[in-house]
Parts: structure tokens; sequence; C-alpha cells
């Protein structure tokens, strides 16, 4: 079963990553508009949003499913903010 204490782990340390790369890409691109990072970062914040609240779900019928769900969620979540991250 997969654990909630890692599942966090693992959300904290994906957006957390994300959300660095894109601050030190709008410290090194300050003459760019900054307008689509900071988009990209309030995007990182919803969906970290939205995982934390499944992962507290209280209602779940097959737990070791619903966390892997998360975490295989949590990776298409974060290949798609990088991959967003990467046109900025």
């Amino acid at each position: 079963m997969a654990s909630i204490k890692n599942l966090k782990k693992d959300l904290n340390n994906v957006i957390g990553e994300i959300i660095q790369n894109i601050n030190l890409w709008e410290l090194e691109s300050s003459e760019k508009d900054l307008k689509k990072s900071e988009k990209l970062t309030d995007e990182c914040f919803v969906v970290f949003d939205l995982l934390i609240k499944k992962i507290h779900q209280k209602d779940v019928k097959n737990k070791n499913t619903h966390y892997k769900s998360i975490s295989l969620e949590l990776t298409q979540k974060a290949s798609e903010l990088v991959k967003s991250f990467n046109e900025l």
C-alpha cells in the first residue's frame, strides 16, 4: 500500500521543485513578461490543493487503489506542468 506520508512528501517535493524552477527562471528572465510564469505558479498551487484534497478524502473503499491513482495523477500533472514550464 502506498504510504500517505510518502505520497505527501512526493507531492511537496515535485510541486515545490517545479515552483522553485519557475522562480529561478523569473529571476533570470526579469526583462520578459512574467504573466505566463505567474499563471503557471498558480496552476501548481491548484494541482497541489486538488491532490491534497484527494489524499485526505475519507470515503474511500479501496485505499491502495486510491493512493496509487493519486500517485499516477501526480506524475501526469507534474509532466504537464514541466511541459508548460519548458514552453516559457
